[in-house]
């Protein structure tokens, strides 16, 4: 049997398996090997209402997978001497301003690299979409009470407030809004003809649905009533495609910017895309942080990549350059875990045997939970833990993930569950002891939330951000 033969039917087995394990609304998988796409399926439905099939042609919110494509746009106006990559924001943006007069100082490149000390965004407002030209800027002009967290430069910090600013230099450089210069320069040029930024330009036929976690339903899918849209975040979030559309993309980057007969990018732009500026101190294939790529190996292949999460969404690009070899998922949903597959999808591209996929334990356990109580979920976790292990993976940020998705669906008390549970089984965890403070804080349970805090810096005592709100809650 030919190389390409089985790997195909490897991922079939694979991608099935892990559908029905995994309670997945929709799925759509984009495979490139030897540089060239091999393998095209979509999976499940777009809406699980109304049951129509996804295909290779189904849109998918690709959420900060977006924020790749930003990164190509500045480096093309820096090839046209248009921008400096070292030149202060405020050269581009006059009215960019924050309460504290350090943000004179954060450069283009600090921004991409996520270095400039900005803080993250707390709230989209997907609920309240706006989709004028001039969204993007009223939103930067809008951000001038916001403090950095510390100087320019300095440290890794992930922001997707940093993406909305560039995708505004953007504008103002290139004389066009951010979609249309998206549009016109990287997706047209890679031939991603049904990808777009701009949502109400979308195919209503070849879109799917967002999926969120429906705690009625024991831990199914429920559409959502929010999509995740809003022109103001369009830079860091907002691009739809399709798994064929993103292999082409991948095949772009992969050669250098190259694709058929036209380029995105001259190849010596991928010296700065693709420097290590930052550790992100997140390990694996996304260990150090390019512009917008992150960067790191997987089992002695380098890596770039990026993934995405958004209401009722999930994404992953993974690139190996040196073997020719990429990995484009997209699920319609936020609750469920991509980690599992796409490392699958890898180890059978690498040719390693893969017998079966792995489940993911944090679903299984919180949907055990949550068909019947935190006693019985304890009693799966230790039987398993006892006899079948090896079949999951032990990951305990996608149990804080699934508490994440819960506060944002402001479903607090099922989110403090969720981590009661967790930290049963991580004991040793400061990020899920910090994150049940976070949720009692909410409730305004100061006496718990004190409580969960000590004991995160306690087992992490460089919790610096832990240390400051137990000082606010001891005074």
């Amino acid at each position: 049997m030919e190389i390409k033969e089985k790997i195909i039917r490897d991922l079939d087995r694979i991608i099935n398996e892990y559908v029905n394990e995994e309670f997945v609304p929709g799925l759509s998988v984009g495979v490139v090997y030897d540089n060239e796409i091999i393998y095209i399926k979509g999976f499940g439905v777009k809406n699980v209402d109304t049951k129509e099939p996804v295909d290779e042609n189904s849109l998918f919110h690709m959420a900060s997978v977006s924020k790749t494509f930003v990164a190509t746009g500045i480096m093309q106006l820096v090839e046209q001497g248009k921008i400096r990559l070292d030149e202060c924001v405020i050269e581009y943006l006059p009215y960019f301003k924050l309460k504290d007069d350090r943000y004179k100082n954060i450069t283009i490149r600090q921004l991409l690299s996520h270095i400039s000390g900005m803080p993250d965004e707390d709230d989209y407002e997907w609920d309240k979409p706006q989709y004028d030209e001039e969204a993007l800027e009223r939103y930067v002009r809008s951000i001038n009470e916001k403090e950095l967290m510390w100087e320019p430069g300095e440290k890794f910090a992930y922001s997707n407030i940093s993406y909305e600013i560039l995708g505004n230099v953007i504008e103002k450089v290139s004389g066009m809004s951010f979609e249309k210069c998206m549009k016109e320069n990287i997706l047209n040029v890679v031939q991603m003809k049904e990808s777009n930024f701009l949502k109400p330009l979308v195919s209503k036929e070849l879109l799917t649905s967002p999926h969120v976690l429906d705690i009625e339903n024991v831990y199914g899918a429920v559409v959502s009533e929010i999509f995740p849209y809003n022109r103001a975040h369009g830079p860091s979030s907002t691009l739809c495609s399709n798994a064929v559309e993103m292999c082409n993309y991948a095949i772009a980057n992969m050669n250098e910017g190259r694709f058929g007969g036209e380029k995105i990018l001259e190849p010596n732009s991928y010296s700065e895309l693709w420097g290590e500026y930052a550790s992100t101190d997140w390990g694996g294939y996304t260990s150090e942080i390019g512009l917008a790529w992150f960067l790191g190996e997987y089992k002695g292949n380098k890596v770039r990549s990026h993934s995405g999460m958004d209401t009722g969404f999930r994404s992953n690009l993974i690139i190996l350059p040196e073997r020719g070899i990429a990995v484009v998922v997209m699920i319609n949903s936020d609750y469920i875990g991509t980690k599992i597959l796409c490392t699958s999808i890898l180890d059978i591209l690498l040719g390693e045997e893969v017998e079966y996929i792995r489940k993911s334990l944090a679903s299984h356990i919180v949907r055990t939970m949550f068909s019947n109580n935190i006693e019985i979920a304890l009693q799966e976790y230790n039987k398993i833990k006892q006899g079948s292990i090896e079949k999951y993976l032990v990951y305990e940020e996608e149990f804080n993930a699934i508490a994440y998705n819960l506060l944002e669906r402001k479903r607090i008390n099922e989110a403090i569950e969720v981590l009661k549970l967790s930290i049963q089984i991580f004991p040793e965890s400061a990020n899920l002891y910090d994150s049940l403070g976070e949720m009692y804080l909410l409730q305004d349970n100061k006496e718990l939330a004190l409580e969960k805090y000590k004991k995160s810096v306690d087992l992490n005592p460089n919790n610096i951000e832990g240390k400051k709100i137990i000082d606010e809650l001891s005074n």
